[in-house]
């Protein structure tokens, strides 16, 4: 498996450049979540997963998938308290194949349920380094398109919940 080391913090010149140039391409139409199934916004994010991980970059957390508004916010102040506390809680692994390293195969990404215009649930399904994974997306409709606004896996006590991992002191 490959180690991806996960940038919370604000980034470098020349990653911040990749980022706009990221977030240009996930802010097209069908990335930003104008498409009519939510999992058209979800499938995109595991494309530069299935690349040579010795040859893909990844911008900061908060510039990788068409966010809401508050869980953009929820990131980028995480990232600040982390930045200013290195001993502070935050996020130590890869939310969206929900570990440290990769290797991802087989990936399937299906909407289990929506409210047009209100919210969804998308579920991403895959094996990484041959064991079965599964990551939920709350994805809410905001500004014209489909956001995500939560990423979660599993149940208690091994499970995990984006949003209360980044807004925990």
């Amino acid at each position: 498996m490959h180690r991806r080391s996960i940038v919370l913090g604000l980034g470098a010149a020349a990653l911040a450049a990749c980022s706009r140039q990221q977030q240009k391409t996930a802010e097209t139409p069908t990335d930003a979540g104008v498409a009519s199934d939510p999992a058209d916004v979800i499938r995109p994010l595991y494309a530069r997963y299935m690349t040579d991980p010795a040859s893909t970059t990844f911008p900061a957390l908060e510039e990788q998938a068409p966010w809401s508004a508050s869980m953009r916010q929820a990131l980028a102040e995480m990232a600040a308290r982390q930045q200013q506390d290195e001993g502070a809680s935050g996020l130590d692994f890869d939310p969206f194949v929900n570990a440290q390293d990769w290797q991802i195969s087989n990936v399937n990404v299906t909407t289990d349920g929506f409210v047009e215009g209100s919210h969804a649930v998308v579920r991403a399904s895959f094996e990484n380094g041959g064991a079965p994974q599964e990551v939920l997306y709350d994805l809410v409709w905001e500004s014209g398109g489909w956001r995500v606004d939560n990423i979660r896996s599993g149940a208690a006590p091994d499970g995990w919940d984006l949003r209360q991992i980044a807004t925990a002191p």
